[in-house]
Parts: structure tokens; C-alpha cells; sequence
């Protein structure tokens, strides 16, 4: 597959341009350290990526075996109707065996129209258990679709670390392939909610009473979580083993409790998608995962160590990040047929009907930083970016799933144009555009903020943002006779609503009239990042005339069926 890359051997590139046009480049000793962590590329098994549909001739007849454990016999060509999938083909002559990844060219289309995004944490009602959960969503989910919403965007899923103290982030989670106890509804639990969300206490409570559960309901010999959870396989067995090693009880009843509560997980999310049939629900793929989490124990060998991934300064944050994500090795990570790529994706997936690539740029390349903190210096590393979205594109057609790239910030080119050409929306943010919203592009997810970046509200009443985004809010407003903070809220969603986009989001945080972001980039102790409510209970959003004025403006703006 074709590739624009100007990296090594290695895939360490010469240098970047930044937001500013001012070139950097990688310096000597930079480079030596990325080859160290790296290794030296070796050549692993025969992949070959083909199109759907492909036909090509062999070079020599093979023994073709579908994933599926179907054999298709002796071919000289592949069959016109080879299915989408990761299939062998094995010599006749017995040379080595070639791993066939058969794709769609394009993700599946998104269903037309808005919804919202939800950090799913803060998101409560007044039978919450101290956090947002399933049960909340399924709630959320009915308003959306009785509004004329069609998709509700949440913040990561992922599971962070039983055993440890339970981190605020969910994009730095212990598993990407699995997901937060922290969302189940559990029989038991008092209902509370205090002003900041305390995910230490809600994990005591929540667990204990999980065991009981389990004890009562989950050992079973042939209970159906069994046979569910035979069929997810070694992924889940990892999963486990990791879990209850790192609660320091590492025990078989130990081991299928964790089991178990993602057999619980995946049952709640269930019936709150069977809540509203209409809505999609869009998980969130974080971009990595914490260095002493599962995933980091489970890819060892896949990873490079001493290094993690963060971000140049851009006009965002001008002194760049470091995320301290450990990276895999591009070449690693294919000579192992992209295992832990296929079973991540394939993770955040399961019974979704969306999900949003965080920093999908990374895909292409990756700004990592080497060193001490102290003396800290980064470069890019170039990935195989066609095949990766090969195997998103596999994922998701198998999941039924519609696929939205987070491509701001520093972005390349070419990356913009390759991710449509496999289906993959992108994203347009009020915030940081200067085109009217009726110049958006159709094929993206546009919104006014993100979890990052401030509120309607918070810029109104000039408690966050900047010069930038007062300058922008004033920009939206400036034909609007507005009176008071609701009515900004209802003005830029109309303005919004105005887009050609295909997918329209309104976040939660506006429609409740938020005035702090979920999260402050570059902040830590100094602010309960990740920690906030929404300042309306579900009861209170479903009474809202607020909210209910945005869901009437963005119908009158929907894109049309079909579009």
C-alpha cells in the first residue's frame, strides 16, 4: 500500500514543521535514541492487504483459508468474492504462509443528523451511584430520540486499573479492550452525588457489592456469562489474570469475577442501546494507555521503552505534551500481523455503534519524546498509516460501525485526504474555525467545543477561553438580539445547526449551561480535571426549556435523510 513518509529505516523522520511554519529538525542524538528503543527492523511474517473484490493473480498456487476456518481450496487468483477478513494462503510449493487482509475501501456511513456528546462520568441522575452510568445513558439515550437526536457520542470506556489508585483521565486507562466497571448500575449501591466525582469511593462501594453479586449469581457452572465469556477468548482471560493479580488476589474465583463484571458491562450497555433503538452510541478509542497497565504488560515486546507519546507546541499548548504513553514499535507492530491493533479496535467496538479515533493523526505518524523530563527531546515516527485504516475499516464494517477521526491540531496534508478515502469522518470545531458554518465540510462531526476547550457559557460570562474564542462567540452572536446566556446557547447551536455536516454534536455541558470544560489541558493538582457533574441531573435536562430549544433548532438544521 502506498505511503507518504520521508522516515528512516526506522520511520524516524527529518524533522516537522510546526503550527507556525518554522522548521525543527531531529537532532542526532534524538535519532540514536529512537533507534535504540525501536530495534533494528526485522522482517516478520508475508502480509498482503488487497481491496474487496480484488482479483489479483499469485505468484505461485496457494491453499486458501478464510478466518473463518473455511478452506477454499487451491487458487492461482483470488476469488472475486474473497470475504472482508484476515485469511492465509498457504504455498503449494510450501514457502512461507502470507496473511491476507481483504478490506472495504470505506468505513460504514454514519446515520445523518446530531446528537449529542457526553462525558458519561458527570452525566447523573437522582438514582446515580456517585458517578454517571449505563443506566443514566439508557435515560439520556430516550431523550435524545425523543427529541429527534440520533447519536450520542461518550467519553472512553475504557477500564482502568482494579487494584490501584483509580485515575481521574479516561485517556489513560489500564486496557483499551476493556471497559470501566465504574458505569455499572449496581443493585446495593446508595444512590448519592457529591460536588466533585469520586471515583476512589465509588470503586470501594461498587466492588463490594459486585462480589456479593457474584458470589449469589456468577459461579454457575453453565451460567450463560460462561459461555460468553469462552467466547471472547484469551483477551479476556489476560484481562482477568492481570486484574486479580494486581488486587494482590490472584485466585480462579478472583479471576472470573473480573470476567464476570465484563459480562455485566456489556449487558447494561446492551439494554441501554436497546433503550433507543434510533440512537447510535459512539464510543471514544484513546490514542494509548498507562505504562504499568495491562495492555503495557500484555504488548511488552511490541512496545518502545524509554519513549511516549505526547505532542509538539502548537497554538493550543504552546509548550507541547507529554502524554507519557508508551508507543509500539511501527515494525514490530506489523511483524506481529497487527494483533494488538486488531484486538484493541475490535474492543472498543463491541456492541457499539461508532467510535471517535482520538489524535487519529497518530495513525500516520507520532510525536514521541525520549529522555528525562528534564532534558526531554521528541520526534516524529512514521506508522503505516493505509494499513492501519485497512484494519479499521475491517473492524468496523464487521461491527456496523461508523468511524470519526479526531484530526485537529498540527495535521499533515495528506492525512486529511486519506482518511476520507477509507471512510473516516473528520472534525470541525466552532471554536478554531474562521469558515461559516454553512462552508463546513459535509463529510465531518461538527461542534461547537470539545471536552477540552471552553464552554458557551464559560466564555458569556468570561470565566474561561480567550481572545480567540470571545472573538468567535461574538462572531456567532453578532446578528442575534440575545438576552442572557440561555439565549447564546440556543443562538450558536442555531448557527451550528447551519452546517452541511453529516453528524452535528451539541455537548452536554452546553445544554445543562456549564460554565468550567471537563478538562484543562496542562492542569493537574491546581483543578479537579475530569472530576465536574454537569450542573443538571437528567430529571432537570428533561425539563429543560434550554435543552429542549437546541434540539428544536438543530431538527430545523438537520441534514436531510439520505444526504
Amino acid at each position: 500500500m502506498s505511503e507518504s513518509s520521508d522516515g528512516d529505516e526506522y520511520g524516524v523522520t527529518e524533522g516537522f514543521h510546526d503550527i507556525a511554519g518554522v522548521w525543527h529538525p531531529t537532532s542526532p542524538q534524538t535519532r540514536a535514541a529512537l533507534h535504540a528503543a525501536i530495534g533494528r527492523p526485522e522482517a516478520g511474517l508475508p502480509l498482503w492487504f488487497v481491496p474487496l473484490g480484488s482479483t489479483e493473480r499469485l505468484h505461485s498456487a496457494c491453499h486458501l483459508t478464510l478466518d473463518d476456518g473455511r478452506d477454499l481450496g487451491v487458487v492461482q487468483q483470488l476469488p472475486a468474492d474473497t470475504p472482508i477478513g484476515y485469511h492465509q494462503l498457504r504455498p503449494v510449493d510450501g514457502g512461507p504462509v502470507t496473511r491476507l487482509y481483504v478490506y472495504p475501501e470505506q468505513c460504514p456511513a454514519p446515520p445523518p443528523g446530531w446528537g449529542v456528546a457526553a462525558q458519561l462520568y458527570s452525566t447523573m441522575s437522582a438514582t446515580s451511584q456517585g458517578i454517571g452510568d449505563f443506566a443514566d445513558l439508557a435515560r439520556l439515550a430516550r431523550w435524545v430520540e425523543r427529541n429527534g437526536g440520533r447519536s450520542i457520542l461518550l467519553s472512553p470506556l475504557h477500564a482502568p486499573d482494579p487494584g490501584g489508585v483509580q485515575q481521574d483521565s479516561p485517556y489513560s486507562p489500564a486496557t483499551r479492550r476493556w471497559r470501566s466497571p465504574l458505569h455499572l448500575r449496581v443493585p446495593g449501591v446508595p444512590a448519592h452525588r457529591g460536588p466533585l466525582i469520586d471515583r476512589e469511593e465509588v470503586w470501594s462501594s461498587k466492588r463490594a457489592a459486585l462480589w456479593t453479586l457474584f458470589e449469589r449469581d456468577g459461579e454457575q457452572a453453565d451460567g450463560p456469562w460462561q459461555a460468553w465469556a469462552v467466547e471472547q477468548g484469551e483477551s479476556l482471560g489476560q484481562w482477568a489474570r492481570w486484574c486479580a493479580a494486581s488486587e494482590g488476589r490472584p485466585t480462579r474465583r478472583v479471576r472470573e469475577f473480573h470476567a464476570w463484571i465484563q459480562w455485566c458491562i456489556d449487558r447494561q450497555l446492551a439494554a441501554a442501546r436497546a433503550a433507543a433503538p434510533n440512537v447510535s452510541l459512539v464510543g471514544d478509542l484513546a490514542i494509548g494507555f498507562d505504562p504499568a497497565g495491562a495492555d503495557a504488560a500484555r504488548f511488552a515486546d511490541v512496545l518502545a521503552p524509554g519513549c511516549r507519546i505526547g505532542s509538539p507546541p502548537d497554538a493550543f499548548n504552546p509548550t507541547g505534551q507529554d502524554w507519557g504513553l508508551p508507543p509500539f514499535s511501527p515494525w514490530k507492530l506489523r511483524a506481529c500481523g497487527y494483533e494488538p491493533f486488531i484486538s484493541t479496535v475490535r474492543g472498543a467496538l463491541r456492541g457499539l455503534q461508532g467510535l471517535r479515533i482520538d489524535h487519529v493523526m497518530g495513525f500516520f505518524r507520532q510525536y514521541w519524546i525520549v529522555g528525562d523530563r528534564d532534558e526531554a527531546t521528541g520526534a516524529y515516527v512514521r506508522f503505516p498509516a493505509e494499513e492501519l485504516l485497512a484494519i479499521l475499516a475491517i473492524e468496523a464494517t464487521r461491527a456496523g460501525a461508523f468511524v470519526i477521526g479526531e484530526d485537529l491540531g498540527t495535521v499533515e496534508p495528506h492525512v486529511r485526504h486519506t482518511l476520507r478515502r477509507f471512510g473516516v469522518l473528520g472534525t470541525v470545531v466552532m471554536w478554531f474555525e474562521d469558515l461559516a458554518p454553512e462552508e463546513y465540510p459535509s463529510d465531518v462531526l461538527a461542534t461547537v467545543s470539545t471536552h477540552d476547550l471552553p464552554t458557551v457559557a464559560g466564555v458569556w460570562r468570561a470565566l474561561d477561553g480567550d481572545e480567540l474564542t470571545r472573538r468567535r462567540l461574538n462572531t456567532m452572536l453578532e446578528r442575534a438580539h440575545v438576552g442572557g446566556v440561555a439565549g447564546a446557547v440556543v443562538e450558536v447551536h442555531r448557527r451550528l445547526a447551519a452546517a452541511p455536516s453529516v453528524l452535528k454534536l451539541v455537548t452536554l455541558d452546553d445544554l445543562t449551561l456549564a460554565e468550567q470544560r471537563p478538562n484543562v489541558p496542562g492542569t493537574t493538582t491546581e483543578r479537579p480535571n475530569w472530576r465536574l457533574p454537569l450542573p443538571l441531573g437528567l430529571e432537570e435536562l428533561e425539563r429543560s426549556p434550554v435543552a429542549a430549544a437546541v434540539a428544536t433548532v438543530m431538527n430545523d438544521g438537520a441534514v436531510p435523510s439520505g444526504s
